[in-house]
């Protein structure tokens, strides 16, 4: 349903705040969340507050801290706080460090909870003229190809290429849906399609309520999307000393951010120009039949935002309203 956005930041601020949260921080994960609904990810936005995972019961006493400083890089302990703060401290630092030194690499670990829309941050990072990447990893709740064992969490991960005109995102889960996903579809009464989860047993299942206590598959079924989760679990596991290969939904998360300034090549004004042209050129490429229109990597979402701000109002799931007591 339809709610004003102004209206539905209030709401959010006021859920961390009767948690103890600063209205610093409220805001800083408001914004997260807020910007997946607005662009139309709900399974990224305020979905978060609910389910299994709820980022609202994370530390509001977290004493973050840095467990590792380069000039080119930084590991962060989170302390439990809720993940999308301490990821938007992480974001800040490495995009300090890739305007001083042309990169920047910083890890987050000790934090128990989702960091919602990769996409989010890699905007941001892209918006300073950077290229930016992330990798996260979660508790276990996809299985690698071949295995019955969860051993690798959704495992997101998002490109973001600065352009003269809004970035070009990338922001994919590893698996072939996200937790968040499973708990809308639980709330909604639906089934889930053939193909995607087994129960604990190993089980081929639709019902997102014995998905959630077993496994979802890769997003492709296979080898390739199995070996993406891998390469997620690695860098966003043992690289920022986070856990790995764990069958727990609640086990030390960690995320990856990266920033590169494309003048350790290239001329940035260059870059971006060449960017936009690659952008001109698919969009004008011949359309298979039935095509209306070739879209690229976050441009509905970058549609679905660009309305909603103009229109002061974002659509959110009225089961999650409903659950957070928003609504009544």
């Amino acid at each position: 349903m339809k709610i004003p956005l102004t209206e539905l930041r209030v709401k959010v601020l006021k859920t961390f705040t009767d948690k103890g949260f600063s209205e610093h921080d409220a805001n800083r994960i408001a914004d997260v969340l807020l910007w997946a609904d607005m662009c139309g990810t709900t399974t990224m936005g305020v979905v978060k507050l609910i389910g299994i995972e709820p980022i609202q019961n994370e530390k509001a006493d977290a004493q973050i801290k840095v467990v590792r400083d380069t000039k080119l890089s930084q590991l962060i302990d989170s302390d439990h706080a809720p993940a999308p703060l301490a990821c938007q401290l992480a974001t800040d630092v490495v995009i300090q460090k890739a305007k001083d030194h042309g990169i920047g690499i910083v890890g987050v670990n000790n934090y128990w909870c989702s960091s919602a829309a990769l996409g989010y941050y890699v905007d941001r990072i892209a918006h300073e003229d950077f290229i930016g990447i992330s990798l996260s990893r979660g508790g276990g709740a996809m299985v690698p190809f071949g295995s019955a064992d969860r051993l690798f969490g959704t495992n997101p991960i998002a490109f973001a290429f600065p352009t003269n005109d809004e970035p070009i995102i990338f922001d994919i889960a590893t698996s072939i849906t996200t937790l968040s996903g499973l708990t809308l579809a639980k709330n909604r009464g639906q089934k889930l399609p053939e193909g995607f989860a087994i129960d604990k047993d190993g089980n081929p299942t639709t019902d997102p309520a014995e998905a959630l206590d077993g496994a979802m598959f890769p997003f492709d079924h296979g080898h390739k999307g199995s070996g993406l989760g891998l390469v997620a679990e690695i860098m966003a596991g043992p690289l920022v000393d986070s856990a790995y290969c764990d069958f727990q939904n609640q086990k030390d998360y960690g995320q990856l951010f990266i920033a590169i300034d494309p003048e350790l090549l290239v001329d940035t004004a260059t870059f971006k120009e060449q960017c936009s042209d690659m952008v001109r050129i698919m969009k004008n490429a011949r359309k298979q039949k039935g095509v209306d229109e070739i879209r690229l990597p976050g441009e509905r979402a970058r549609a679905a935002y660009t309305q909603a701000e103009a229109s002061g109002e974002v659509d959110v799931e009225e089961t999650v309203l409903r659950e957070l007591g928003y609504i009544s």
